[in-house]
Formats: structure tokens, sequence, C-alpha cells
């Protein structure tokens, strides 16, 4: 059967009609009612039944500036039968405060035409911005048929978390605020980090900058880590972070569909920086207390994981000459705070003040490295020496136990001096015997023989033996070589003694750091200089660490002196550390600190008769 040219027309015309009536289009928003400081996200989509799809006409809109943000497409292939889809985004910027209508959007093919129903928008006041409509429920009703509305996401957003939301005290926990941009930028970047009252913190690497998507809208991600130690207990607040940036508009961009060729002419390519801010939402952290069941009375305050190695630098020696002890902690945690190790009695030893080196790494997000603590030693006695193994109690948050890390014992050989033998350390040597004389000679005696008549003495001699004979002034020098005598021995009782060396130089050293405080210009500074004078004054009068004491501590330490300190000195210690610790760990502190230093001089006055032994 042969089909003429007309017929096969008509078949294709025929062919044709259901092809016009299934192309569609709908038109999807994210909110209803938006602030006059926020956007719109409008996504149209465009359905048909071939892959080559015709572009929405976007009609003018004077309520909003619109700019284009993409398209996407897919298509499929099912029974031989052929169907595209195209989603094209575009991104709204309110002009005024009042009600504005989206006007149908269209779409022609031929002789196929659809378009949307309007969609009505309320811009408020930039406090006043409404919620977005609910995923599934679109915004406006569709030309043909209803399909649920995409999530859209806004151009660039600001988020912060962390990696967990509970952490004991001076555990380390890591705050991440991420940076999401989908438009270009132009410029630097301007980042506000968040207020971290009652923290103490360490910067961490920042990873490179990737790419994510998020429901089919791709992104360049910028993350900023941070590692945190809860300097307190209780609910702690992170405070908002802030990125300034500007992103790049098209110079002429009031209306893309505008009708006028030069506008649209000279409009292309050329850009104009539009300044955008975004913050974060605060964080709210709970930050447990160490537990009191098991704590050790030497514990010092780490919080993490710990090991401890101990070597000298040569295991041979002499009386009175020097040796260097090293102690190499490694561990992850706040290691800035770890104390050295505490010594024990060292009656055969003379040690120096010890001497600590930190190295720190910051790799897979946690800090952990290395300390060391270099001390001099120098051996009082010859024999074998053994150096007592030396050991620190942390606190463990994983097993959430106290746990302790020691040392092995190390032994050294020390030798006479170059003086004469010195004492052993062990049993008492036994007596010297008379020598004996060689063979073949016959002891005559045992006094002094003269083979000649003695010189005559010289003047000098003659003198001495005359203030001698003199009765009582001969005790003179025997005095005056007796006082240098007491002299050292006291000194060396005050150097075996460092404990009450520290306690004397305690409220000089604390002047000292508060008229440092004084001179400072920095309000950070210069509450920091006072926080140091309070906390080294409570450390030198209490024989503790400085770099590990806190206000928990203290007062314990306080209220087991004899006699105890008054409850109201100790509550003015409270108030007085804690305002210093306001004033350092604030984003912004105001004033300056000659009030601070005098009630930090009165208090430490008063503490001092409590605590003079």
């Amino acid at each position: 059967m042969k089909l003429r040219l007309p017929a096969l027309l008509l078949l294709s015309a025929l062919a044709g009609a259901p092809a016009a009536a299934q192309l569609s289009v709908t038109a999807d928003v994210n909110k209803l009612t938006v602030g006059l400081h926020e956007q719109v996200v409008l996504a149209v989509t465009v359905t048909g039944p071939q892959a080559a799809l015709p572009d929405p006409q976007m009609p003018a809109t004077p309520g909003f500036s619109i700019y284009s943000s993409g398209r996407s497409q897919n298509f499929s292939l099912v029974n031989g039968k052929l169907s595209g889809s195209a989603t094209h985004t575009f991104v709204l910027v309110p002009r005024a405060v009042g009600k504005t209508v989206i006007p149908p959007i269209s779409v022609s093919q031929g002789a196929a035409k659809a378009q949307t129903e309007p969609i009505e928008i309320e811009i408020v006041a930039a406090e006043q911005g409404g919620p977005a409509a609910r995923p599934g429920q679109p915004a406006r009703a569709q030309a043909q048929g209803r399909r649920p509305a995409q999530g859209a996401q806004p151009e660039i957003f600001l988020t912060a978390g962390t990696d967990k939301k509970k952490a004991y005290v001076n555990e380390q926990l890591n705050l991440i605020v991420t940076f999401h941009f989908g438009v270009p930028l132009i410029g630097d970047v301007s980042y506000d980090a968040p207020s971290l009252s009652g923290f103490l913190s360490e910067e961490l690497p920042q990873p490179a900058p990737r790419q994510q998507v998020l429901q089919g809208r791709p992104y360049q991600v910028m993350e900023v880590p941070r590692a945190l130690f809860a300097a307190q207990s209780g609910r702690l607040t992170i405070g908002r972070a802030t990125v300034r940036c500007q992103v790049r508009r098209d110079a002429l961009a009031a209306d893309p569909t505008s009708g006028d060729f030069f506008d649209r002419f000279f409009s292309m390519g050329m850009t104009t920086p539009e300044p955008r801010t975004v913050v974060s939402e605060p964080l709210t952290v709970e930050i447990e207390p160490l537990p009191e069941a098991g704590k050790p009375k030497d514990f010092s305050g780490f919080v993490g994981s710990l090991s401890l190695s101990a070597e000298l630098d040569r295991y041979k020696t002499k009386v009175g000459e020097a040796v260097t002890l090293t102690v190499t902690a490694r561990g992850a945690g706040n290691l800035k705070g770890l104390a050295e190790p505490a010594f024990p009695d060292l009656t055969a030893w003379r040690k120096y003040d010890t001497v600590s080196a930190l190295d720190l790494g910051k790799a897979g997000g946690r800090i952990a490295g290395v300390k060391t603590f270099k001390t001099v030693l120098v051996p009082r006695v010859s024999g074998e020496l053994v150096l007592p193994a030396l050991s620190v109690s942390y606190f463990d948050p994983q097993q959430r136990a106290y746990a302790r890390a020691a040392t092995r014992p190390l032994t050294i050989a020390a030798a006479p001096g170059e003086g004469g033998p010195a004492p052993v350390s062990g049993p008492a040597a036994p007596a010297l015997s008379p020598a004996q004389p060689p063979k073949g000679l016959t002891v005559l005696g045992q006094d002094i023989r003269y083979l000649k008549t003695p010189k005559p003495r010289p003047a000098l001699v003659r003198a001495l033996e005359a203030v001698a004979g003199a009765g009582p002034l001969h005790a003179a020098p025997f005095l005056f070589f007796g006082a240098l005598a007491g002299l050292g021995q006291w000194r060396r009782l005050r150097e075996k003694d460092p404990r009450r060396a520290r306690e004397r130089s305690a409220l000089r050293l604390a002047e000292t750091r508060i008229a440092a405080a004084l001179r400072a210009g920095d309000p950070r500074q210069e509450a920091g200089l006072l926080s140091e004078a309070l906390a080294g004054y409570l450390a030198d009068k209490t024989d503790q660490s400085a770099s590990g004491l806190t206000l928990r501590r203290v007062q314990e330490l306080l209220a087991d002196t004899r006699p105890p300190v008054e409850d109201a000195a100790r509550q003015r210690v409270r108030a007085l550390w804690e305002e210093l610790d306001a004033r350092r760990f604030a984003p912004a502190s105001t004033g300056g600190p000659a009030g601070l230093a005098e009630a930090l001089r009165a208090l430490l006055r008063e503490l001092e008769v409590r605590l003079k032994r």
C-alpha cells in the first residue's frame, strides 16, 4: 500500500499533537514571606516529550531583581518514548517592602504553549522574614499537574558545630566553622571568630577548600577548625562566627528580561561587588567536672593520654660533676599545661631548676606532641646511686578514670671527686690500716727526727704566735672563720628547702607582675599579667605548679591550711579570679587595670598575713 505525500503530512501532524499537549512548566519558590535583605530561590521546571526543551520566558517583575543561578537537565527513553526535563534556577533579591506578584512564566515550542500560575510573595522588614515553604508543598499552583518543590539552597551560608556535645574540663573539643558559597566572590573574605569565654583555644591546620553538592547545587566549602579546652564546668556557650565577603553581580542587572537592547548589551561582562554578611548560630556545650572519686593527691589537671620516659646524658660521673636528667612526656591533650613530675627527696643529689620545651603536633585534628623536662643533678656522694622513678597522674577521658604515667628507676656510678674520697652512700667503708714499712727497713721510732737545725722563724709566724699568747684575742680569727662556715651551712640549708624560698619571694614576684600589668597597653595582656600574679602567688605559697593550678584546686588548698583561710577571704579570691578570667578571655575587654590591681594588692597583703608561718 502506498500513501501520497498529503497523507504523510496529515499523519505527522496527528503524531505531533500529543507532543504539544504534553509540554508543561512549573514554578516553585522556597518561601512566600521574605525579609528585605534576604533572597528567594525560584525553580522553573520545563518538561516535554523531547530532549531539546525551550527556555522559560521570564516576565518583568518590578518587586525583585532577578539573577540566573544555573540550569540542570535530564532525559529518559522508555519503551521507545523520549521525555526530558530542564530545571532553571533563579535568585530573586527584594527591592522594597510590600506585596508583589511573580507573573505567569510561559514556554512555547512551535504550536505548544504552557505557563505557570502567578505567585504572590510578601516582602517584609529584615527582622520579620517568614519561614520557607515546606518541602513537598509548593508555594504556588502549577500550570499542568503538580510537582514537589525542590529544596533550593541559599547562595552563601555559614554553619558551626563541634565534634562532641559533652566533654570533661580540659578535654579537647573541636569546633569547626564551615563557609559554603555557590557564587563567585570578589576580593578577600573577612572572618570573625566566635567568642570563646571559658575556653582555652588552639588553632588547627585549615584543610584545603573542597567542593560539595547540596540538593543539586554545587558549593565551594572552606572550614576553619579550632581545638578548645574548657577551663570550667557547666553549660558553656560558643558565640556566633561571622563572614564578610563580596558577591560578584552584573553591573546593570536590574531586570535581565528588559527589552532595551542597549541596556542588555552594555551590561554584558560588567560586574560589581555586592557586600554580604553571614553568621552562624551560637552553640551550647555541656562541660562535665572531673570526678572526685579516685582523684590522686598529686593530680595537676592534665586530661588526655600520657606516657613518660627518662634518661641521663651519662651514667658514670664523679662527685661534684653535673649530669642532665631528661624526662620526656608524650601524649595527646593540653600539653602546655602539663606540670613537671614531682621529685622525691634526693639526699644524695643536689637538684637545680628544671627547663621545659614543647613540640606540638596537630595532625588529624588532635593536639598531641612531646614535652621535655631537663634537670641538672650533681651527686653529693660516691658509689652506685639510684634515681627513683618519677610519675605524673592524669585523667583518661576514654576510660573515664584516673591513670598514672611513670618512668623507670635509673642507676649511675659516681666516683670520688678530685679533692679526695667522699663518703659512700652505702655501708661505712672499713677503717684504713697503717701503712706497712717496706721490706729491709727497721722502724726505730714513731717520732719526727730533724736532720738539721730549724731556720729562724719568719716575722708573720712570730706575730701569729704573739697573738696566740695574747689571751682571748687569739679567738677572733676562729670566730670569723666559724661565722663564714655557719653562713655557708645556712645557705646549704636554704638550697635544700626551695619551698621556703618560694614562700618568701611570692609577694615580691606578684608585685613585679602587677607593676608590669599597669605598664601594659592591651586590656587582655593586663588581665593576663594580673591573673598570672594571683595564680603565681598562690602557687608559691602552697608549693604547687602555677601552670596546672585551677580555681577549684586553689579553694581546696586554702581550706586545708592550718589555720584555714576564712570563707570570706576565699570568696574574694574566687571573685577576683573569675573577674580576671572574664577580662582575659572576653572578645573585647573594657576598663583599665588600676582598680583590679589595687584590689589584688589588698588581697595579697591579707593572704600574706594569713599564710605566713
